[in-house]
């Protein structure tokens, strides 16, 4: 129990950061208060950048679920995790020069949609979609986030729920985007000292070849890069290179930090920096979570390695102390999209209809948001899956295929209108939703791929429609 006091105390650190910030904010002149809360203008340099969008990008999937499938799928897992290292360099390096030429600084992603597609339409499917689609990934956080409580502290899951549902709401609710992107980078260093102090604790236990044999005697194929049951063919590597890779171009917190780049230099530091701690952040954990089978090699449920190997190899105060980098990189992913799904609720919706309304009745509003959309995810993560891997997955995917193609072609493609782009978005979701009911699909691949495909395929043939009227 003594190690969820070590804990307690991070946490209320981020609190007080965000506090800071908050009122350093409020206490600001701004013509638009409600849009400096939102997104804070154009500051970010280039190793908070790289901070703060590897630190969203990760979360629980990253440090539970993700430790929980090479734990049962074995080595194989890790080398699919790998793919999605080149996040930064392609979302900064492929995007990031667009958004820094805009003239206009936009608060929201829809903001953006509206602006460049003026399409009623796309804009409110995107509203939907957006928040949706962030209430399911925001429940899985929760459910990371109570297990790690749980797994290292010995309270119960439903009590570490609600720490960890308060304190996030806590700090989100007083500080703005200025606060959860600081916060970000600090629970970003976290991470990094954390993890790798994990993995080097775990190779210290004995003899490597011993660990290896004792996972090797569990079951060979665990070692094999095509995963213990063989599930992992060439068909879902490149699926996963789509989903976890290319298709985040398509993740609006991820792209929302574009809007707040503060220059050129900010960008090419931030491909540097994020690429190498997207490496660290990604390998490592991972292979905490295979490595972790030799020593604990008889758990239920695969996504308790991580808390598992915490407490399980380290005192009570130092335990709560590491327990801080798993949290930190749930906290960093569930903060931002609790921002974000709340005022695209507000500031993209409500305002729509009431452009007249004021600042602080927006701020007012957003954060109300924000504690409706804690209590549905809250709600759903009371009775959570053995594994939230594939939940994390399935609305990543949804994301990418309503988002990706409109993004791309709003930056890339000036004659996409937003009829078009309204296609591609509709198609996309459809096909996306439709193939979850299609199991197991052709080759093994994942929904995104053909969903992916087919949104792009309809854009395009709308496209040569309009060019023949």
């Amino acid at each position: 129990m003594s190690s969820i006091i070590p804990v307690v105390l991070y946490l209320l650190l981020s609190l007080v950061i965000s506090r800071f910030i908050g009122n350093r904010i409020s206490g600001g002149m701004h013509e638009d208060k409600a849009k400096r809360f939102f997104i804070g203008g154009r500051f970010l340099n280039g190793p908070l950048l790289a901070l703060t969008l590897v630190a969203t990008y990760t979360s629980a999937s990253s440090f539970i679920g993700g430790p929980g499938a090479a734990y049962h799928i074995g080595l194989g897992w890790v080398w699919l995790a790998v793919i999605q290292v080149p996040v930064a360099m392609l979302t900064l390096g492929l995007l990031g020069p667009k958004f820094l030429a805009l003239k206009e600084q936009h608060a929201t992603l829809i903001e953006w949609l509206d602006h460049r597609f003026n399409h009623q339409g796309l804009s409110m499917l995107a509203i939907v979609c957006l928040v949706c689609g962030f209430i399911a990934m925001i429940t899985v956080q929760f459910i990371g986030g109570a297990r790690l409580f749980a797994g290292v502290s010995g309270i119960s899951y439903e009590i570490g729920l609600a720490i960890f549902v308060l304190t996030v709401l806590g700090y989100t609710l007083t500080g703005g985007f200025r606060a959860v992107t600081t916060t970000d980078a600090v629970q970003g260093v976290v991470m990094l000292i954390g993890v790798v102090t994990l993995l080097v604790t775990i190779l210290a236990q004995g003899d490597f070849g011993q660990l290896m044999a004792n996972i090797k005697q569990q079951s060979p194929n665990l070692l094999s890069p095509m995963g213990v049951e063989q599930q992992l063919g060439w068909p879902m590597m490149l699926s996963f290179w789509v989903l976890i890779c290319f298709g985040t171009l398509g993740l609006p917190h991820t792209v929302v930090r574009l809007f707040a780049v503060k220059n050129p230099q900010a960008l090419r530091r931030g491909i540097i920096w994020g690429t190498l701690i997207s490496l660290v952040m990604t390998l490592v954990p991972h292979l905490c979570g295979f490595f972790g089978r030799g020593l604990y090699p008889n758990l239920d449920v695969p996504d308790n390695i991580m808390p598992t190997l915490i407490s399980g190899l380290f005192s009570p105060w130092v335990a709560g102390l590491l327990l801080a980098a798993p949290i930190a990189a749930v906290m960093s992913s569930v903060d931002s999209m609790l921002l974000q799904s709340a005022v695209t609720m507000v500031r993209d919706a409500v305002v729509r209809v009431k452009p007249d309304l004021d600042g602080n009745r927006q701020l007012l509003l957003t954060r109300v948001a924000m504690v409706i959309i804690c209590a549905a995810a809250a709600w759903w993560a009371v009775s959570p899956p053995k594994m939230i891997v594939w939940l994390n997955l399935a609305a990543f995917g949804a994301l990418q295929a309503v988002f990706l193609w409109p993004i791309i072609a709003g930056l890339f493609w000036p004659k996409i209108s937003g009829n078009m782009a309204f296609i591609a978005m509709l198609v996309g979701l459809l096909s996306y939703l439709g193939l979850q009911f299609v199991k197991p699909l052709p080759f093994n691949v994942h929904p995104i791929v053909p969903a992916l495909v087919l949104s792009g395929l309809a854009m395009y043939m709308a496209y040569l429609c309009q060019r023949k009227n």
